[in-house]
């Protein structure tokens, strides 16, 4: 099982793009250390070539999400 989610695969507002000149996706990390952090990543998949492109998307989840992502 991926420590990502694709739940989150709409394009991201900001308009970034990755070094292919594809709109990067915005994706969130549930790893051990980094569970609920959001990136941008090309929406290219590692097996047909991306770019390996990565950017932390920090931004601040609403108080809601926090109860909702913690369970508190």
């Amino acid at each position: 099982m991926s420590s990502f989610s694709n739940s989150s695969m709409a394009s991201v507002d900001e308009g970034r793009y990755c070094r292919c000149g594809n709109e990067a996706l915005l994706k969130t990390s549930w790893t051990q250390l980094n569970p609920g952090r959001r990136f941008l990543t090309c929406r290219i998949s590692k097996k047909m070539g991306c770019c390996d492109y990565f950017l932390w998307y920090e931004d601040r989840h609403p108080p809601q999400a926090n109860r909702v992502m913690w369970n508190c």
